[in-house]
């Protein structure tokens, strides 16, 4: 999990990056060829939504959904004595303490494999919401490689043809 936030730290911290990098710099895009201020626009615009979108499914794994299975309202069982949105939603300390004392060791067992199950489903989407947004990302830099291209030989083109 601890890779996860990391994770997810890097990317949005990249993407914002270039994001604020794209909208603050478009001002001075500049061509003599139309074609070639048109095709940077495009990838301007390209470059900026891969990188929201790799932002939505970072916020997408940091927020994950955690209802649980045991917390719902049509359950013919009693509330998840573990998942901390059953016990903050149905108890208060001392029904909780006894609840808890009144439940068998099987019945315990079991509620606590079923959360071990819905926490390992939880973490399987917030590793592949992180997977998906990773991918947008190289993606996104992949795309900034023409209009990187494009901009240092506007800014070495002259030079090059003076020398």
């Amino acid at each position: 999990i601890t890779s996860v936030n990391f994770k997810s730290s890097l990317l949005i911290t990249l993407n914002a990056a270039i994001v604020a990098s794209v909208i603050f710099k478009s001002d001075i895009l500049h061509s003599d060829n139309n074609i070639i201020l048109i095709l940077l626009s495009i990838n301007l615009v390209a470059i900026s939504l891969l990188s929201l979108s790799s932002m939505i499914w970072v916020i997408k794994s940091i927020w994950p959904n955690v209802k649980s299975a045991s917390t719902s309202k049509t359950k013919a069982s009693s509330p998840s004595l573990i998942f901390f949105g059953s016990v903050s939603n149905n108890f208060n300390a001392e029904s909780y303490s006894l609840a808890i004392s009144q439940t068998s060791p099987s019945d315990y067992e079991k509620d606590l494999a079923i959360q071990v199950h819905e926490v390992a489903t939880i973490t399987d989407i917030k590793f592949k919401n992180i997977s998906t947004a990773s991918k947008l990302t190289t993606i996104n830099l992949l795309a900034l490689a023409p209009f990187i291209f494009i901009k240092i030989a506007q800014a070495i083109g002259p030079l090059l043809c003076q020398g």
